[in-house]
């Protein structure tokens, strides 16, 4: 009975999953998508930007031919720039995108940004195909604005998963809020290896870029009537009926209190469809724009830097840290550039790559947090400290590689950097009030959302200015500014 009884509630729980497979269908989606949008990209500057033939373009490309190395390297240099100027243009939007969308949803529910974001990812490859069929007609620019733009002004991935967070703990008690929130982000991250996987080997078969491009298409689509179909919409503040004790009263996450409006009077809140219009009148009759002004709330989320606090420097030096560990993660964008220079690889072997480096950078936050803190007892610091090192060797590595078995050497070597934004959130945690903790991770998320504006056109200059003697340089910059931390943890 016991065992029966285990199985009962197994599969109602994977009856009750939502957002989970759709996440991983997504995700799946885009990492498929943009590896394979790479070679889409490079091929417009070839033929487009740079006016090189149609054949010797393709012989760029696909062949990775080093008889035209001279050729490889302008059209790197263009692909850079053009990085540079969108993720700012695509930065910038975002950033609007996410904090109009976070207040707006707190009040109207979750279920629009979620469809409307998964419309967005499933227009990314779709546009991705039109761009392809444009193939040598529009420049590399608006070939990206074109396939990125659509996502963007969703909120993609980033709203997404934002929504997809505050829906699990909106419809969820205490008790199974932390399982459905692991298996949320096991998820995602489990597709990420999978999509390079899958993309790499696409192109490795020859199967041809539009009927790879469909397969996105198909995954994002399955994700999308997911979303539609299971995901019910209702106000946050009804998060649950306790038909229990309490005589059906609303709670607030399980909470045992009756649920307050926000003019703070005692009431009855209606069940979970959010048929309930009433608390929407702490807002006002103000406009929607006005209602949940995306700039107000950004001033607002970095206003908890200047509130006075015990210990201030400590805690402005973990935000260094915090921005110094985060800012490397723009060279992401330029590792395929730098494979195809340096070691001639294709975009089935950076694939296979990519899907190595993922397994092994979560091995070593495994190996971080459950080796040395849990184990060995190394206070945070040290196990910050440790983690930098690993990802200042590694980066000095990848700088210097010329051969394969380097660049996975490489990768070793780098597995245990992603433990150094683990251990600067957790300091930062315990830094702050209780009630501060919200704030703080929409500082952090703030702060990552802004940073690409700076990291982005950076890391791309420096690309441009060096790729024909040393294009290995971004790397030093990323060990560089991880020097930093470690004299924070030291």
């Amino acid at each position: 009975m016991p065992l029966n009884n285990e199985r009962r509630s197994f599969w109602i729980s994977c009856k009750d999953l939502s957002v989970e497979p759709a996440g991983f269908l997504l995700v799946l989606s885009m990492v498929v998508s943009t590896l394979l949008f790479q070679n889409i990209r490079m091929e417009t500057t070839c033929r487009v930007d740079l006016g090189y033939d149609m054949e010797v373009c393709k012989e760029i490309i696909n062949k990775v031919n080093i008889t035209y190395k001279t050729e490889e390297r302008e059209i790197q240099k263009a692909v850079a720039g053009i990085q540079a100027v969108t993720s700012v243009v695509f930065s910038c939007i975002t950033v609007f995108v996410v904090f109009f969308t976070g207040p707006w949803s707190d009040t109207h529910g979750r279920k629009i940004p979620l469809v409307i974001s998964t419309m967005g990812l499933m227009l990314m490859p779709t546009m991705m195909i039109v761009g392809y069929l444009c193939l040598g007609k529009i420049s590399a620019v608006y070939i990206s604005l074109l396939a990125m733009l659509p996502t963007t002004l969703s909120g993609g991935a980033t709203v997404y998963s934002m929504s997809a967070g505050s829906y699990i703990c909106d419809t969820t008690t205490p008790k199974n809020r932390t399982v459905r929130m692991g298996v949320f982000w096991a998820s995602v991250r489990s597709s990420t290896p999978i999509g390079f996987m899958l993309g790499g080997l696409l192109m490795k078969c020859q199967v041809g870029m539009v009927k790879s491009l469909l397969i996105p298409v198909g995954l994002s689509g399955l994700a999308f009537l997911i979303v539609f179909l299971k995901v019910r919409n209702g106000k946050p503040e009804a998060v649950f009926i306790d038909s229990g004790e309490n005589g059906g009263t609303a709670k607030y996450s399980g909470e045992n209190d009756e649920v307050e409006k926000f003019s703070g009077e005692r009431d009855t809140i209606e069940k979970f469809s959010g048929k309930n219009d009433r608390t929407a009148k702490y807002s006002g009759d103000k406009p929607c724009w006005r209602k949940y002004n995306p700039v107000t709330n950004l001033i607002q989320v970095f206003g908890m830097l200047f509130q006075k606090r015990e210990h201030a420097l400590w805690f402005y030096l973990l935000i260094l840290a915090h921005i110094c560990y985060a800012s490397p993660g723009a060279e992401q964008s330029l590792v395929y550039l730098f494979v195809r220079e340096r070691l001639q690889w294709n975009i089935s072997n950076f694939g296979f790559f990519s899907m190595i480096n993922w397994v092994l950078s979560a091995g070593g936050v495994f190996l971080s947090m459950f080796v040395l803190s849990k184990t060995l007892k190394l206070s945070d610091p040290l196990v910050g400290f440790v983690s930098g090192i690993s990802q200042i060797s590694g980066s000095t590595m990848y700088a210097f590689t010329t051969t394969r078995i380097m660049m996975f050497c490489a990768s070793v070597l780098d597995m245990m950097n992603g433990t150094i934004g683990v251990v600067v959130k957790s300091m930062l945690s315990k830094s702050v009030a209780i009630n501060e903790v919200g704030k703080l991770f929409a500082l952090l998320g703030a702060i990552d959302s802004l940073l690409p504006l700076v990291t982005m056109p950076t890391y791309a200059f420096v690309y441009r200015s060096t790729v024909t003697f040393f294009s290995g340089a971004f790397f030093l910059l990323s060990a560089g500014i991880t020097l930093p931390v470690e004299i924070i943890f030291m």
